[in-house]
């Protein structure tokens, strides 16, 4: 399945497809010395650092070097040790002056790019004042001790006061131990896959349709994705046993992208199976705070922590940028979880870690998370009320009212791909539902509404309209599966980093 990825260096849109043949670091060349071909890297254009690409793509360091190495030998690209890697002059085409925006996309506010992915906030309501009073209460009571490298589990401050306020806010009965602090649920997932692989597993289920990156964060680890498909009532826990797998990556809280919980009734056998497997199950609980017309449905890691671990982030109560998550693992994994991070390195800050120990102390985190859910309850409604006043062609899902993103599926004879291209054409960049498929499914649009302002969404369904019918006029109609890709990320933040 094509995997469009953004770098961050460049915003330039990488098309990597992880199961195309031949070698990794040859493919890999390939695709950029078209790029320094097409104009679309130009001379000075500064490269990622290898381990960065790697991870962004979710391949192997020694695949980015190689292909980085060979460029460099026939001219494409040009660095040293300590200084980066830049696009070599004299290499590409001048790129020609960017097309202005046609008619159809007048209808957005007129902004240059809009990235509606769900995985991003309100990144205007990052609480600056807050953070920075709470890095300066991290500087000036951490130890001097603490200043050394950062403890590879995490700050023992920070992971006691998540084990406090997980068993407070989601019920989960863990000890500080239990707790290791992350870079994000990415490198969690990352993290866990190799830690299961070394420990005999080979195949685990994954939802589908789920998340794209964490099917290629789970191969990335050495893993066998087995897709199992979710209906209205989530995961079909009945498909595991004659499936033979050894773990089941899942978001039972509120299912990406459908919407729906996992029900009572499949909570207890999805638990039932792992007692009797011997297997794991890897709890998503990414968006749990914003639950907005109930309290949210309960943790399923608090119904049995021996066979669930629980990852969480603050990626979407904060911000991306901060990269720090968590995981509540079992006391079983928690030793090769520990050799598998000094090995991988990704280690938070240790001054980041203790802000938010602040943050949480003196009750500011809970207030913002208070007020982020009115602000995107607002923003949901008034994003749904205007795709349906709007009369965007076809239809919204009635998930629940949860969440920062809605699911808005496309008339059947329409090419969700084509729907996207007309979207990044008006300046959109959206996640199509056929890309969280393993197996194809009907077409469909999932629109973050967390980072556009309420006032916008009437503009923004027009500006939907217009892409689905330059979509449809442009003849292009869906047969057989949906062309599968990746969401393309903007230099906003799509990462889970994601999340």
């Amino acid at each position: 399945m094509a995997a469009d990825q953004s770098n961050r260096a460049t915003g330039l849109l990488i098309p990597w497809d992880p199961d195309a043949p031949g070698p990794a670091h040859q493919r890999l060349s390939a695709l950029l010395r078209a790029q320094v071909a097409q104009g679309l890297l130009r001379a000075g254009d500064r490269l990622p650092p290898s381990r960065a690409l790697a991870e962004e793509l979710g391949l192997s360091r020694w695949v980015v070097t190689e292909a980085y190495d060979q460029l460099k030998a026939e001219g494409y690209l040009s660095g040293r040790i300590g200084a980066g890697t830049v696009v070599s002059a004299g290499t590409s085409p001048t790129r020609p002056a960017p097309t202005p925006p046609s008619a159809g996309g007048a209808a957005y506010s007129g902004a240059a790019e809009l990235d509606l992915s769900p995985a991003l906030p309100d990144l205007a309501s990052f609480p600056r004042a807050l953070w920075r009073t709470a890095i300066g209460r991290a500087l000036a009571h951490v130890s001097d001790a603490e200043l050394g490298h950062p403890d590879p589990d995490g700050a023992p401050a920070l992971r006691a006061t998540m084990a406090d306020y997980l068993r407070r806010v989601r019920g989960i009965d863990a000890t500080a131990g239990q707790v290791h602090i992350t870079q994000g649920v990415r490198s969690a997932v990352l993290l866990l896959s190799r830690v299961l692989r070394e420990g005999g597993a080979s195949r685990v289920a994954v939802e589908d349709p789920s998340w794209p990156r964490l099917r290629e964060a789970v191969r990335a680890g050495g893993l066998e994705v087995v897709a199992v498909p979710v209906d209205s009532a989530g995961l079909r826990v009945d498909l595991l046993p004659d499936l033979a797998v050894d773990a089941v990556f899942t978001t039972p809280t509120h299912q990406f992208p459908t919407g729906v919980p996992l029900s009572a009734q499949r909570r207890g056998e999805l638990i039932t199976w792992a007692r009797r497997r011997g297997g794991v199950v890897v709890e998503d609980d990414y968006d749990a705070e914003f639950r907005y017309d109930r309290r949210p449905v309960g943790a399923l890691a608090a119904l049995s922590g021996e066979h669930v671990v629980y990852l969480g982030s603050a990626s979407k109560s904060l911000s991306p940028a901060v990269q720090l998550g968590w995981m509540v693992v079992p006391a079983q994994l928690s030793a090769a979880l520990q050799r598998a991070k000094e090995v991988s390195g990704g280690l938070v800050p240790t001054l980041d870690q203790h802000a938010l120990v602040h943050l949480i102390a003196d009750g500011a985190y809970d207030r913002h998370l208070r007020r982020m859910r009115r602000r995107y309850q607002q923003r949901r409604s008034a994003l749904v009320r205007a795709l349906a006043d709007l009369r965007v062609p076809g239809s919204t899902a009635q998930g629940m009212n949860a969440g920062l993103h809605v699911l808005h599926h496309l008339p059947p004879d329409l090419d969700e791909e084509a729907v996207r291209r007309a979207c990044l054409a008006r300046g959109m960049s959206v996640l199509g539902l056929g890309q969280c498929s393993a197996a194809g499914t009907v077409p469909g649009l999932v629109l973050g509404y967390g980072n556009v302002a309420e006032h916008r969404a009437p503009a923004v369904s027009a500006a939907l309209a217009a892409c689905i019918a330059a979509a449809r006029a442009s003849g292009e109609i869906a047969s057989g599966e949906i062309a599968s890709a990746t969401v393309a990320p903007s230099a906003l933040g799509l990462d889970d980093g994601h999340r």
